[in-house]
């Protein structure tokens, strides 16, 4: 009677092994192609995102703005503002329309400031009168590369793209350059017009990727309008520079950068005023990188610089 022949531990143990190191080789592919189809999907939303710009302005003459109104400091244009004037809501909310998302826009209460008259600004009318629309996760706005929690820590609802504001950043503190008067498409209050982009459609940037740790005040707030971390982004730092690195301000407590970033390796993807999207490298030369951001400074861009 013939007998059959089991493996033995030796042998068992030399399978296992193979086992893992075919594992070992095959699992980075794996992730590298996850993180192709994330790559890709958010290039994609990106391009919806043009697209939604490009209807707004044909529709409105003009580009939403930045921020719809002021905050909380006396800087032009804010000088005659009354507290409860000084609207946060960010450009993104006037998106939505052109998002398939008129219902969540309706939602939103664009008659209340964001301040109440003792200035404290994150308990206030605007918050309180938009609390359901500010916790809601608009998923064109979120890149699938990312992975931080849906509501930050003051209960917002988080996104992964920022308007551009220009080179005015962090190091220009809070003066009124950063906010009302950057060189970027969009900031407080703006009205940039198709016809203001002299630089070219092809060679302005208009929306990025934005990545930022958690804090009680902002974690990428899409729906509030705020410099250097929320919305609005400037080319102040370069690309992928660290949270709480690089040219720093401080807000209440948190040092932000203003940076765009992403969970992408190497750099991240921006969409340009043509509707083009592009994966801008984290090496590029910063020159370029902030010509990219201004809107007519008259810079000389070679194509293959980026």
């Amino acid at each position: 009677m013939l007998r059959r022949r089991a493996f033995t531990l030796v042998e068992l143990l030399v399978v296992i092994a193979i086992i893992g190191i075919l594992v070992a080789l095959l699992l980075p592919a794996v992730q590298q192609a996850r993180e192709a189809a994330r790559r890709s999907q958010c290039q994609n939303h990106l391009k919806q995102i043009g697209l939604a710009l490009e209807n707004y302005e044909s529709t409105h003459n003009i580009y939403p703005p930045g921020r719809l109104s002021c905050d909380g400091t006396s800087s032009a244009p804010c000088t005659t503002l009354r507290s409860h004037e000084r609207q946060g809501t960010g450009g993104l909310v006037f998106l939505l329309p052109e998002l398939d998302r008129q219902a969540l826009y309706d939602s939103f209460n664009l008659k209340v400031g964001l301040y109440h008259s003792s200035g404290s600004p994150f308990v206030s009318t605007w918050e309180a009168m938009n609390t359901t629309a500010l916790r809601t996760t608009v998923q064109i706005y979120v890149c699938p590369s990312d992975t931080f929690n849906r509501l930050n820590s003051a209960q917002r609802a988080v996104g992964s793209y920022a308007f551009v504001t220009g080179t005015n950043g962090p190091s220009q503190g809070i003066n009124s350059a950063v906010k009302f008067f950057n060189n970027g498409p969009f900031y407080y209050v703006s009205g940039t017009r198709r016809a203001d982009i002299k630089d070219g459609l092809t060679k302005t940037m208009m929306v990025g990727e934005v990545v930022a740790p958690d804090t009680p005040e902002s974690s990428n707030t899409w729906t509030l309008g705020s410099r250097h971390q929320d919305s609005l982004r400037s080319t102040n730092n370069p690309l992928n520079t660290l949270p709480e690195e690089g040219i720093t301000f401080d807000s209440y407590g948190t040092l932000v950068n203003g940076a765009f970033a992403s969970r992408h390796p190497g750099g991240g993807h921006f969409v340009f005023g043509d509707g083009s999207v592009a994966f801008l490298s984290e090496e590029m030369d910063l020159g370029v990188y902030r010509a990219l951001s201004t809107i007519k400074k008259g810079e000389l861009i070679d194509g293959n610089a980026y």
